[in-house]
């Protein structure tokens, strides 16, 4: 989960902008000052938002007037960097200093400034009313890496590839408005397996721990928090969460409004039984007990009334919602929200997929897998400015 305030371990440990990046800095505010200047004149007379305006509002926190110009020229260079965005390649597209490139990875990397603000500043840009989200989706977003020094790295099955790949572990949220799913909060999953050594190598702070299932419930909890004046719900594709059960405790103790996707192996108690203590099934096994129902009435989406294998006076009753598609396998879904008719859910349901095109094209155009850092703030850094481009794009349009 994202820390509202960086530790003071961070401040000091994290090396300074020396007298070289300095100069860089002003070399490229001087250089490159027409350009911007001409990019923000042709943003405002398309008629959109401009860039500049843009990331002045999700940057106004940072203290010092170096550290939001090269926010903003950050931001623009991943906007108009075609291909690999590597730090040398982002520099040569907004500074003609040699030393441009240093700052960058001084700005990303070592300056100490606090990435919730600022996604917090971009949620405001990207629902300004508060009311204009109609969904939180939770998604994984894998980054391979190489080597082992890289904060949360670790072996983990990439069904991409289809095999275990080294890699780090994002984890996204993503609000649903007008403009589609866009990234606004993220969590870099971090091993139980790592050692005290690694994670102080790494700059990883100690309320970063537990549980893949904790850690997702973390930073779904935190952006979900985000006063709305109405409790919005949460979507997600659980396929790829091995301890999913207990995320989907966690979510029906919350009592948020969910609908998520599952595989046939979570078990769930069917509620429709007599028994007062009714044995769990998996998903494969109760729908294989109904029999061949695809068609049934007509529907292409069967509902049954379950319920989650937990004590009896807390469980909350739940819908599992059977989707059958031509030539596909079935996609189970499971929702709390039982008294809401079908056609009302099927937006919902579309959340997660649209979800995994939008981290797609986050890895293919924005960089995302191209972080060179090291660090936990570093990686934070790197997708809180990741995340801002790409809701520029989506919003306001390519300024170059």
């Amino acid at each position: 989960m994202a820390l509202l305030h960086e530790p003071v371990w961070l401040h000091e440990s994290a090396p300074s902008i020396g007298s070289g990046d300095v100069q860089g800095i002003r070399h490229a505010r001087g250089v490159r000052q027409d350009r911007d200047d001409q990019d923000v004149r042709q943003d405002q007379d398309a008629g959109g938002v401009c860039l500049h305006a843009f990331v002045a509002a999700v940057f106004d926190h940072l203290p010092r007037a170096d550290q939001r110009r090269w926010a903003e020229l950050h931001v623009r260079a991943l906007l108009r960097t075609p291909g690999k965005k590597s730090l040398r390649r982002l520099a040569m597209s907004v500074s003609d200093s040699p030393t441009a490139s240093q700052a960058l990875h001084q700005f990303l990397n070592a300056s100490p400034w606090d990435w919730a603000t600022a996604r917090r500043n971009l949620l405001r840009q990207v629902a300004p009313s508060g009311t204009d989200v109609t969904a939180w989706t939770l998604a994984p977003a894998l980054m391979p890496k190489r080597g082992d020094q890289s904060a949360g790295v670790h072996r983990r099955f990439d069904p991409d590839r289809g095999r275990s790949v080294n890699c780090q572990l994002g984890l996204v949220v993503l609000a649903s408005g007008n403009h589609g799913p866009l990234p606004v909060d993220w969590g870099l999953y971090v091993p139980r397996t790592w050692s005290p050594a690694r994670r102080l190598k790494a700059r990883v702070p100690d309320t970063v721990c537990g549980p893949l299932w904790s850690q997702a419930a973390d930073v779904l909890r935190s952006t979900a928090s985000q006063p709305s004046g109405r409790r919005v719900p949460v979507t997600a594709d659980l396929s790829w969460l091995p301890d999913r059960e207990a995320f989907l405790d966690e979510l029906a103790r919350s009592r948020r409004p969910f609908v998520v996707r599952v595989p046939d192996t979570v078990r769930v108690v069917p509620s429709s039984l007599p028994s007062a203590d009714p044995e769990a099934l998996t998903v494969r096994r109760l729908l294989a007990g109904r029999g061949d129902r695809a068609a049934e009435d007509g529907r292409h989406v069967v509902n049954l009334p379950v319920l989650l294998p937990r004590p009896l006076s807390r469980r909350v009753r739940l819908r599992l919602l059977v989707q059958h598609r031509p030539n596909s396998p079935a996609e189970l879904w499971l929702t709390n929200l039982v008294d809401r008719p079908v056609p009302q859910l099927r937006p919902l349901m579309r959340q997660p997929r649209l979800a995994a095109g939008v981290i797609a094209a986050l890895h293919e155009d924005f960089g995302l897998r191209d972080f060179e850092g090291r660090s936990f703030p570093g990686w934070h850094h790197h997708t809180t400015l990741v995340s801002t481009a790409f809701a520029y794009s989506r919003l306001h349009g390519d300024p170059s």
